[in-house]
């Protein structure tokens, strides 16, 4: 009886230590480390180059507003632009060959709208978010502003602005391959 009565209690202060290091494991796991405010390279000059860029956009037009983020990355002619509007739902993958171009409804889900967005040149859009000026969006219909913080190299914010559309896109990290 003696030896059941030690067995059942080293059994319950077995099963109330593996739920204590559970609890410690998941939450040391779960633990979010503090990180540097992004980087930005200095390293990418031109749109000739290799290279990435993620961030995040805000797109308000009408009565509605989608947020998300994306990841562009540039490989020759190549540009692969990754849009998510969460990290737990699949992404949208577009590729284009920098000489085509980019409508801007690619970023917004629910493509009814009333008028058509403007349809700009990869190459300009691949110069917003590198901060080169572009002669080809100047042109256009649309006004666009960037804001620089700091004494980055890079628009940490972009902002595309066409009748009642607003597209902004916070530019958080760029990167050479």
């Amino acid at each position: 009886m003696l030896i059941i009565e030690f067995m059942n209690s080293q059994r319950r202060l077995f099963s109330q230590y593996v739920v204590v290091l559970s609890l410690i494991i998941i939450s040391l796991g779960c633990a979010s480390i503090p990180t540097d405010p992004q980087k930005f390279s200095s390293e990418v000059k031109n749109i000739q180059e290799n290279f990435t860029v993620e961030g995040k956009f805000k797109l308000s037009y009408m009565d509605s507003k989608e947020t998300g983020y994306f990841a562009l990355r540039k490989e020759g002619n190549t540009v692969s632009l990754n849009i998510g509007k969460s990290y737990l739902l699949p992404e949208k993958v577009v590729i284009l060959d920098r000489r085509e171009t980019l409508n801007i409804n690619e970023f917004i889900e629910n493509n009814n709208l009333p008028y058509n967005l403007p349809i700009l040149r990869v190459e300009s859009f691949l110069e917003l978010l590198l901060g080169i000026e572009s002669k080809d969006l100047q042109d256009e219909e649309m006004g666009i502003e960037t804001t620089i913080k700091g004494s980055d190299d890079y628009p940490s914010e972009v902002t595309l602005l066409y009748r009642d559309l607003n597209l902004l896109m916070i530019v958080k990290k760029i990167w050479k391959n």
